[in-house]
Order: structure tokens, then C-alpha cells, then sequence
């Protein structure tokens, strides 16, 4: 086939759906994403909406769906009672859509942006949940659609890059796609020498951060990057060292990081008794404090009294939670929701004050950290009543000061930076629910104000100005 006519297919090509032959079978028969996907686009964006019943090999599946432009997809099939697949919308109006095994293990997630474009298809182990074996996506290589696929293993990361075809072969490929131009098969063994890799690969939202240097040149008078006062380091300021240190080994889970998995694990050793360490996050702030725990003047006034365990006659639940979680509280808080228990350290006067940690009616941990006077302070992990996460971070006073980390159960981001008074306070972080990086920006007084950079579905750095928590302009630096 003739780069001109490989060229020519590419040309503004849809991409249905995008299969990988070492991970699952080549194929669209019975792929209904596939089939619904094909119809929205071959009805020039109309809304596709349904609920259906169709059967794979003998077995019954139920379909329920709504694809609309300037919507995010509604997506779910069940096989009995088991969901087979389901979508995950995200922060920025794209979204995921994830395929469970029969083990409830997610073992493909396919990436879509906020137009139904396909971004990339992430393969993970079947076994180990969330450990990603394999990332398949798209870019341009001198006019011609090839796909990327990067491999994790033991030994490291390998990149392979596989060119189209439009004759079916008579061996096996590595790749299959649906595209609006047809069937497509992709291997690596269709190069068409070297020119058809000339040009670099365009940079794609899961392929990191890409900067480009002619991107950062005179691009904005305002300097908005803040660089008028660079200067190049000297000799002075050199740090010598008594030799170099070894480059290490590339770990395939440091190729598939997120961020929200790595608090996760630290949240499942910090909370034994928590059974919805990761449900649906919620609102940071105090929406909705426990009543025994939330913070502030609020903790142990009224009727919300602590008296010692020895002094108190508890409710035979509450006695079976204690009984449960091994010990006999050193502390019990009685408030109108009911009584709450704390197992740490006290003072002469029987507050709270060093380790400890305290647990609702239900059993469920409330906050874990250190306390001074009934009140947090220091490092420290509070909870929501079901259990979800609240905050991570330093404290003063019962409230967040310092550094830390919120959740939000409103669309699942996570803020990383630092805090004052409860509220983002400085330069901070935000994080989606799959721990991608979302945007960097100075916040007052929870607000954002000043500038901050984003990327957008291709990779472009977006600098956005924000005036108390308004937007009032933005720019996409690109080539």
C-alpha cells in the first residue's frame, strides 16, 4: 500500500474501536461498544439511546445506554448479576469506560474524550487488580494513523510501533481497528521504510507531559510562565558528589503511578476497620463532620461530653464493636448520633492528646492521628461517617493547616498543597479519581486566583487566568 493512500485514510479518521491481539481477540462481532459507537458516528453525532438484551456464545446480557453530543456516554451491560462493563465520567469531560473479567477484576479500560474520540486503551493484569500490563493509543507518523503500544513487564517498558493495512494478512497481527474507513489490521511488519516514522509522535494526553521547546518561545508577551528572572546555574552552584549514582531499573508500576493508588494503599494500612476505604468520595470541608470528631469548638460541647469507658454504660452494639476491633475503649464521647469511641493517648484530664484514634457507633474510624486538647493536631487521617476519605495532612487547631490532601465527592478529584483555616490556601494540586493530573494553581482563601496550567486532550499546556475563583482568560500553547 502507497504511503499517498495511507495518507489519505487518515485524513480525519474515526476510530469505533481498537483491539490488541495479545490481550484479546481480534474482532468486533460482539464488541456492542463497537456497534453503537459506529452508529452515533455514521448518523453524523445523532443520540443513540437503548436498552436492550443481546446474548455472546449462549450467554445473556442486558445493555442500557445514552450516547449524545456534548454528553458524556451512559454505559452499562451486566451478564446476570454481574456488571460486565460500566463507564467512569472524568473531571474534564472525557471519560472511561471499564470491562470487568468474571472475577470482578477490571482488566480494560478504553479512554474517550469529551467528543467521543477515542484517546487509548489501557490493558491490565486479569488477575492483579490495577497492575497495567499494556497501553495502546494513537498518533500521527508523517500524515499516516499508527498506533503505539507500550508493554510493562519485569524487565521494563517496550514501545512498538504498528502501521495500518487495509488487506486482511494471512498470519496474525498485533493490532485490529474499526474506523469509519473500514477494517484496518496493524502490525509492525507493514512499515513502509523509514519515512512513514519521519515525523514524531504527537504527543497524547496518556503518554505524559510533553513539553516543546519552540512551544515555550516568545509564546506569550506577558511571560506567563514567569520566566523574566531565569538565570543559568554556574560552577558555583554545583553540589559535588563522591560519585554517580546508579540509574535504576524501570519498575512497571512505576509506569502505570497514580496517584490515588498509592494513597489508597497508605489509607488501607492507616484504617483496619474501615470496609469502604475507596467508595464514593465526597465533599471536603464540613458538610457533613462527625459529630464526635468534625473539628473545632464543636467537638465536646453541650451533650457531647467524654467520659471514661469505666463511667459509661454502653449499648450492647457498642460493645460488640469493641469487643470486635480487640480492646476496651480509653475513652468514650456520648453525642446525639451516639457513642463514639477513642482508643490512644490522654491527659491529666482526660483529653485527647498524642496517637489516637477514634471510631463512630458503627465501628468505622473516624479520624487517625495525633490530638492535643480534643482537638487534632499534627498529621492525621479523617474519615467520612461511611467511611470514604476526607483529608490527609497536618492540622492545628481541629481544622486543616499545612499540607495535605482533600477529597470530593462531587466529581472525584483529589486537591494536593496546602491548606489554611480548612480551605486550599497557595499553590496546589488537583488530581481525578484515577489520580491523572488535572491542574496546578493558586488558591486564596479556597479560590483559585493567579494562573494555572492544565493540559489539554493532546497534550498542549492550557495557562488559565483566574480571578477569585473565576476564569476571566485562557491560552493553549501549542505549535
Amino acid at each position: 500500500m502507497s504511503l499517498e493512500k495511507l495518507r489519505k485514510i487518515s485524513e480525519d479518521m474515526i476510530l469505533y474501536a481498537v483491539r490488541a491481539s495479545d490481550y484479546e481477540p481480534l474482532g468486533f462481532d460482539n464488541d456492542a461498544l463497537a456497534g453503537v459507537r459506529a452508529d452515533y458516528f455514521n448518523a453524523k453525532c445523532m443520540p443513540q439511546e437503548n436498552k436492550t438484551d443481546f446474548s455472546v456464545q449462549g450467554v445473556p446480557h442486558s445493555l442500557s445506554y445514552s450516547m449524545k453530543n456534548g454528553s458524556s456516554l451512559a454505559w452499562k451491560i451486566t451478564v446476570g448479576n454481574r456488571t460486565a462493563e460500566t463507564v467512569r465520567r472524568l473531571s474534564d469531560g472525557s471519560y472511561c469506560v471499564m470491562t470487568y473479567g468474571e472475577n470482578g477484576v477490571v482488566f480494560k479500560r478504553q479512554y474517550f474524550d469529551s467528543t467521543h474520540l477515542w484517546l487509548r486503551t489501557e490493558y491490565y493484569d486479569r488477575v492483579l487488580d490495577n497492575r497495567i500490563v499494556a497501553n495502546l493509543y494513537p498518533h500521527l507518523a508523517n500524515g499516516v494513523m499508527v498506533l503505539c503500544l507500550q508493554e510493562f513487564s519485569n524487565g521494563g517498558m517496550r514501545t512498538r510501533e504498528l502501521y495500518p493495512s487495509l488487506e486482511e494478512p494471512a498470519e496474525g497481527c498485533a493490532a485490529m481497528a474499526y474506523a469509519d474507513s473500514g477494517m484496518l489490521w496493524y502490525d509492525e511488519r507493514f512499515r513502509l521504510g523509514e519515512s512513514v516514522a519521519e515525523e514524531p509522535a504527537e504527543p497524547e494526553a496518556s503518554d505524559g507531559f510533553h513539553f516543546i521547546k519552540e512551544a515555550f518561545t516568545g509564546a506569550d508577551p506577558e511571560d506567563v510562565l514567569g520566566l523574566q528572572n531565569a538565570a543559568y546555574l554556574g560552577e558555583s552552584d554545583a553540589v559535588p558528589t563522591a560519585e554517580e549514582p546508579p540509574v535504576p531499573v524501570a519498575d512497571p508500576e512505576d509506569q502505570s503511578y497514580s496517584a490515588y493508588d498509592t494513597i489508597e494503599k497508605i489509607l488501607f494500612e492507616a484504617q483496619k476497620t474501615n470496609k469502604n476505604i475507596f467508595g464514593v468520595l465526597q465533599d471536603f470541608g464540613d458538610d457533613e463532620p462527625d459529630a464526635a470528631d468534625a473539628g473545632g469548638s464543636t467537638e465536646t460541647t453541650g451533650s457531647e461530653t467524654p467520659v471514661t469507658s469505666e463511667k459509661t454504660q454502653e449499648p450492647a452494639a457498642q460493645k460488640t464493636a469493641q469487643a470486635a476491633a480487640g480492646t476496651e475503649p480509653d475513652l468514650q464521647i456520648k453525642t446525639k448520633d451516639g457513642t463514639y469511641s477513642y482508643f490512644g493517648e490522654l491527659d491529666t484530664s482526660k483529653h485527647r492528646s498524642g496517637r489516637g484514634r477514634t471510631v463512630t457507633p458503627d465501628g468505622v474510624t473516624s479520624y487517625d492521628g495525633t490530638y492535643r486538647d480534643d482537638k487534632r493536631e499534627g498529621f492525621g487521617v479523617c474519615y467520612y461517617k461511611e467511611g470514604s476519605p476526607n483529608y490527609i495532612g497536618d492540622w492545628t487547631g481541629g481544622k486543616r493547616n499545612g499540607r495535605g490532601v482533600g477529597y470530593r465527592r462531587s466529581d472525584g478529584t483529589m486537591h494536593a498543597g496546602k491548606w489554611k483555616n480548612n480551605k486550599p490556601e497557595g499553590i496546589g494540586a488537583r488530581f481525578d479519581a484515577d489520580g491523572n493530573f488535572v491542574d496546578i494553581c493558586t488558591y486564596v482563601d479556597g479560590k483559585r486566583s493567579g494562573k494555572s496550567v492544565s493540559f489539554d486532550a493532546r497534550g498542549n499546556p492550557v495557562v488559565t487566568l483566574w480571578r477569585n475563583g473565576e476564569a476571566v482568560s485562557k491560552k493553549t500553547i501549542s505549535d
